[in-house]
């Protein structure tokens, strides 16, 4: 048996390696090259510019600088979902999101924008100018949760001297100091002087190509110059575009350490790049890196890749309510219909066919979410359709195999491999730069200040779920053949794998994630040994989960800060200012989705149902689950370690409101499907009488935790 366990073991292993072998050498990029400054740095905003807008014919000026420059896209949101000029050069100035005033909120389906926040206009003093407000200004921004220093770019270039010319309102913003003196100021660029300071803000009223074209030959030699988007304004929110041109910028796509995508920024990055020019280490801004350059010699195709990223996530964020409303409604019509067929005797057996294939349908739908990211439906003319579509025939394939392969045979095989596809999907996804997530309906939505890379949480509540049913239902296996040892190793290895994925900082660098995997794993383990769960080895586990994650941090502590991930951020704010700042932005952010709208309330609800019904296996609710559990070993237990993830990591993750209702999204399927199929209790190795030899751990929740 042992034998047989790490032959398999090893198979696993070396499948997912040559697999992320694969990955590998389809996203094989050059090495990365740094943006060099000869001379001055000049920061041109348009307002709500997009990829979209630019062509030879319409902006020739910004297509010439795209042509013999890096282009990118930026990520502009700051406080408020909606973002504004004056918040986008607030957080230039800064190097943090940062705002005054409320900001406007989403734009909804009616496409209505709300108004923003006026520009304030600076005050004339001799060459410079100074803004009146800004004490207070600075005040509140220093107060909030996530406080945002403005006037650090201008007033740490003057203190090693240097200075910072604004041109225009917005311009004078991103140039005040922290007193809100800028040291030169003009109000538009007829009247500016580019010889002044060797750094210049440039605020155009709009996105015509024309201004930008009497701009640039108005500029000293050896100047580099940043075109950017910016902001969203007057329009719906949107990835804007960015152009970066100089005598020392690679041809090729901007990238950031902060963003880790190629052809992506963050408006903080402009002030890391700012500040280079006088410090060699910036990690002191809070979320800005400084940006380089992943060379590619042909423009036209640079230009196409972050277009398409652009329109890709453009249209996948409004796919994702009607695409999910009309997924539910389909699926309960298509359960409804399956009800009708059970309670006829003459299609009962129809109907429990019929439930495996919808449950097979519906688990397959979220990994499908993420492999669509490899079809180019966003050149389409209908993207929202050909989405959709493809993310239907996707799953509608996998369900296929799923429930017509050999492994249909036992009664788990088919779920198993569902859940391990939808983790092995992710955990590939993770450990290359998580490209899938990036423009997934399901993923990381880095328009509305989501996540850039890494692990998303509605794509760790996929993951951790099906990782832990995988286990689970493997580890029955071992223990219907006697093996408990080898249930237990079964549970530990896939645990393992499964937490370093999520939690190494260049993987997954989710701090919230393995404070919930750990024990979720370490319950699987101490049950497939068939240990009692005492509070001794709760507390024994929970010193290894703080030790864990604490560890994680301080490797990426260790790292140079241009490379840190918020988990070593938070650990060195923790210890060279003493500040929590990451934490205080995940609670923030949670509290923040868990009220921001009423139907988040009904979360917890979700998670105490849960926890009852596998609690109260004899109660109406809990008969049904105990039936299934009953069947098939050990999945009592997963159930158990799933409600156990879900619940910590509602509490430890930053919008971990998602968690719990994106875990039940893939769980409940997969249960269903077990549930109703007719295939052998035991795989075909173990003989049926196999299932007979229950004991009371197939009770999950129902022991109570025992004092020693």
């Amino acid at each position: 048996m042992t034998r047989r366990w790490i032959v398999s073991t090893a198979l696993a292993v070396v499948a997912f390696l040559v697999a992320s072998l694969a990955v590998s050498v389809a996203l094989a990029r050059p090495a990365h090259r740094g943006i060099g400054q000869p001379g001055p740095l000049v920061i041109v905003s348009m307002p709500s510019l997009t990829w979209a807008d630019v062509s030879p014919e319409a902006t020739p000026a910004l297509w010439s600088l795209a042509q013999r420059g890096a282009v990118g896209n930026v990520a502009t949101r700051a406080i408020s979902a909606h973002s504004c000029s004056l918040h986008a050069w607030l957080t230039v100035s800064a190097g943090a999101r940062a705002t005054i005033g409320a900001g406007p909120g989403q734009t909804g389906p009616d496409g209505k924008v709300e108004p923003c926040n006026r520009m304030p206009a600076p005050t004339v003093v001799g060459e410079g100018a100074r803004f009146q407000g800004w004490k207070k200004w600075r005040t509140i921004s220093l107060k909030r949760p996530i406080p945002a220093d403005i006037g650090l770019l201008a007033t740490r270039l003057r203190e090693r001297g240097s200075c910072v010319t604004g041109v225009g309102k917005g311009g004078a913003v991103g140039a005040a100091d922290y007193n809100g003196f800028v040291a030169r100021y003009y109000s538009s660029v007829a009247k500016a002087d580019f010889t002044q300071c060797p750094v210049t803000m440039v605020s155009l009223s709009d996105k015509k190509d024309s201004a930008l074209a009497d701009l640039l030959p108005r500029l000293p030699a050896h100047t580099t110059v940043v075109v950017t988007g910016h902001a969203d304004d007057t329009e719906p929110e949107s990835m804007r575009a960015a152009v970066v041109a100089g005598p020392r910028t690679p041809k090729g796509l901007l990238r950031s350490p902060s963003t880790r995508q190629p052809g992506l920024l963050q408006n903080a990055d402009l002030t890391a790049m700012a500040l280079s020019r006088v410090d060699r280490d910036t990690s002191y801004i809070l979320d800005g890196r400084k940006p380089g350059v992943q060379p590619q010699d042909d423009a036209d195709r640079n230009i196409e890749h972050v277009r398409d990223v652009s329109q890709a996530l453009y249209a996948e964020h409004r796919v994702v309510a009607p695409f999910f409303i009309r997924f539910v409604l389909a699926v309960v019509v298509a359960s409804l219909a399956g009800l009708a067929m059970l309670a006829s005797s003459r299609w009962r057996s129809w109907g429990r066919r019929w439930f495996v294939g919808v449950g097979a349908v519906t688990a397959a739908m979220p990994v499908s979410t993420f492999l669509v990211g490899m079809v180019p439906w966003w050149n389409s003319s209908r993207p929202g359709t050909a989405l959709s579509l493809s993310i239907v025939g996707i799953a509608a394939v996998l369900a296929t195999v799923a429930v017509c392969g050999p492994w249909r045979r036992w009664v788990a095989g088919p779920a198993i491999l569902l859940a391990a596809l939808t983790a092995v999907v992710i955990a590939l996804d993770l450990t290359h730069g998580s490209p899938l997530q990036f423009v997934s309906i399901m993923g990381l939505q880095p328009v509305y200040g989501g996540r850039y890379y890494g692990m998303g949480n509605v794509g760790y509540a996929l993951y951790a779920s099906t990782s832990l049913l995988v286990a689970a239902l493997l580890a029955g296996r071992w223990i219907l053949r006697g093996e408990r040892r080898l249930a237990t190793l079964t549970v530990v290895v896939i645990g393992l794998a499964t937490i370093i994925i999520d939690g190494y900082p260049a993987w997954g660098a989710d701090a919230g994630g393995p404070l919930a995997l750990l024990p979720a794993f370490a319950y699987l383990a101490l049950n497939a040994a068939g240990l009692a769960v005492t509070w001794k080895r709760i507390l024994v586990v929970g010193g290894a989960t703080f030790l864990l994650v604490g560890g994680l941090g301080l490797l990426d502590y260790l790292r140079p800060p241009a490379y840190r991930t918020h988990l070593g951020d938070f650990v060195a704010s923790l210890i060279e200012d003493g500040r929590l700042t990451s934490l205080q932005r995940n609670i923030r952010a949670n509290w923040t989705m868990l009220t921001g709208n009423w139907i988040n309330f009904f979360v917890p609800v979700l998670l105490l149902l849960t926890i009852y019904v596998l609690i109260a296996r004899t109660s109406t609710l809990g008969r049904p689950v105990a039936e299934v559990t009953r069947r098939v070993r050990y999945l009592g237990h997963g159930l158990a370690a799933i409600a156990i993830c879900w619940l910590i990591g509602f509490v430890s993750n930053d919008s971990g409101t998602a968690i719990p209702p994106s875990g039940m999204i893939v769980i409940a399927p997969l249960v269903i499907m077990i549930a109703a199929s007719t295939g052998r209790l035991t795989p075909n190795d173990v003989p049926e009488s196999a299932v007979t030899d229950q004991d009371v751990d197939d009770a999950p929740l129902a022991t109570p935790v025992r004092a020693g």
